[in-house]
C-alpha cells in the first residue's frame, strides 16, 4: 500500500501478516502453534476458518522446519514471518535506490523520515480497512500536506503481543519526503491529527516519525565524487 501523496508511486505494496514477536529464529513455528490453537478454538463453531487455520499452521511449520534444517526452500506465504524477512529485504533496497535517485535528482532538500501509522482493532480485516481509511484521510490534511511531500509505505498486520487471539496489530511503515527541516517540525501535531482520524472512525492507534538520518547520509555519500 502507497501513501497517495505527489512522490507516491502507482504499484501496491503487498500486505504482510508477521509473527506475534519480534524473534524471527523462532517465530515461524510460534504462529502456527498459534494458529493451531485459533483452529482448535472455532473447529466447533467455524468448521470452515478451522481447516484453513489447520492449513495455514501446517504450511508455517513445514517452512520453520525447512529454515532449521538449512534447506533453501520457502513457503512463499504472505503471512510467514520467515519468508516475509526476505521479502522486506527486497522491497528495502528497492526504496534506498527510490531515495537515491531523488537525491541525486535534486530532490529531497530537507530529507526523509520514517513515518509509523498504527492501528489497534479486533480483527485483521477490521483493522486494514481502518488502516486503509484513516490513511487516506490523514494524507489529504492540510497540515500533513505542507510537512510531507510523499512516500511510499508498506502495511503489516499481526497478532498483538500476549495470549489473546482477537486482538490484532496493524500498522504502515512509510519513508516520507519531508517538506521542512525534520527539527522544525510539531510531531505532536500530527500524532494529533492521526488521534483524531481514528477517534472518528471508532478506532485508537498511534503515530511515530523518526528522522532517517543514516539513509540520507548514505544516499549523499553514494553519489560524492
Amino acid at each position: 500500500m502507497t501513501i497517495a501523496l505527489t512522490v507516491a508511486p502507482t504499484s501496491t505494496i503487498p500486505v504482510y501478516i508477521g509473527a506475534p514477536n519480534g524473534k524471527r529464529r523462532c517465530s515461524t513455528a510460534a504462529f502456527a502453534e498459534r494458529l493451531r490453537r485459533a483452529a482448535d478454538e472455532v473447529r466447533g463453531t467455524d468448521p470452515i476458518g478451522s481447516i484453513l487455520l489447520d492449513r495455514a499452521a501446517w504450511n508455517l511449520s513445514r517452512c520453520a522446519r525447512a529454515g532449521r534444517s538449512g534447506s533453501s526452500w520457502r513457503c512463499e506465504a504472505t503471512y510467514c514471518p520467515r519468508c516475509a524477512r526476505r521479502k522486506a529485504i527486497r522491497y528495502r533496497r528497492r526504496l534506498e535506490r527510490r531515495m537515491r535517485a531523488r537525491v541525486r535528482n535534486g530532490a529531497a532538500a530537507h530529507g526523509f523520515a520514517l513515518l509509523t501509522l498504527t492501528v489497534v482493532a479486533a480483527g485483521a480485516r477490521q483493522g486494514f480497512r481502518v488502516l486503509q481509511r484513516a490513511r487516506a484521510r490523514f494524507v489529504r490534511r492540510r497540515p500533513v500536506r505542507a510537512v510531507l511531500a510523499g512516500g511510499e509505505g508498506q502495511a503489516h498486520v499481526e497478532p498483538a503481543r500476549g495470549d489473546e487471539m482477537d486482538v490484532w496489530n496493524t500498522h504502515l511503515h512509510a519513508i516520507v519526503e519531508l517538506r521542512r527541516r525534520f527539527r522544525d517540525l510539531d510531531t505532536s501535531a500530527l500524532s494529533s491529527t492521526w488521534a483524531q482520524i481514528l477517534t472518528k472512525l471508532g478506532a485508537r492507534g498511534s503515530l511515530n516519525l523518526q528522522q532517517c538520518e543514516n539513509l540520507m547520509a548514505e544516499s549523499l555519500r553514494d553519489q560524492a565524487p
